[in-house]
């Protein structure tokens, strides 16, 4: 609970009734919207970083601005998992064959 009370009243900036009449879904779903805005504000971030500094680097030592955003949001357990069971369900979907 002191987790997510810091969360509300820090990140979020509910006040104390507003976090106290919402539902674990709600506040869950306001968390996850608060994690997209974030990404979005690096993403746009590491897009102006990429562009200041790239001007200074040789072309084959350049940098990405997925790279910045892998370093700032590295992909959890759970994301990997899911992205390979896309892959695999769009291989087989093309004709490729699994060994189980």
């Amino acid at each position: 609970m002191r987790r997510a009370e810091s969360i509300a009243y820090g990140a979020l900036k509910l006040k104390l009734w507003e976090f106290e009449e919402l539902t674990p879904r709600e506040f869950d779903l306001m968390c996850e919207g608060y994690e997209e805005r974030a990404k979005e504000t690096d993403k746009r971030l590491a897009y102006f970083f990429t562009m200041a500094t790239n001007v200074h680097l040789k072309p084959s030592s350049r940098i990405k601005i997925k790279d910045v955003m892998n370093a700032l949001h590295p992909k959890t357990a759970k994301e990997r998992k899911l992205e390979e069971e896309e892959f695999i369900r769009e291989w087989i979907a093309e004709g490729g064959e699994t060994d189980g």
